[in-house]
């Protein structure tokens, strides 16, 4: 049985780090530094505890941004066949994870 997985969003929240424009600008290369060699990003605006806003309501998920900058990263190296994420999701099933 595969594990459940953190949904991830569909478009960036209002004030996303990876926004132009966002007040959150500064974190975007601790963020994707996290992104590539850590795991993937829960969204601030999401979940009972994070950095930003605590206790949000919502339920947790994965930050647009970040998963678009891992997205363009795996095809970059020819991981994955396109930057999306279908072709993540197919890579992923391929890989049974």
């Amino acid at each position: 049985m595969s594990k459940p997985t953190t949904p991830v969003l569909k478009e960036m929240c209002g004030n996303c780090p990876f926004r132009e424009g966002s007040p959150y600008q500064d974190l975007v290369p601790t963020l994707t530094d996290s992104a590539l060699n850590g795991q993937s990003r829960v969204c601030h605006s999401t979940g009972s505890n994070n950095a930003i806003h605590r206790r949000t309501g919502k339920p947790q998920a994965i930050c647009r941004g970040a998963r678009d900058i891992q997205l363009k990263y795996f095809a970059a190296i020819g991981f994955i066949e396109e930057p999306t994420d279908e072709a993540w999701d197919k890579k992923r099933k391929e890989l049974n994870v």
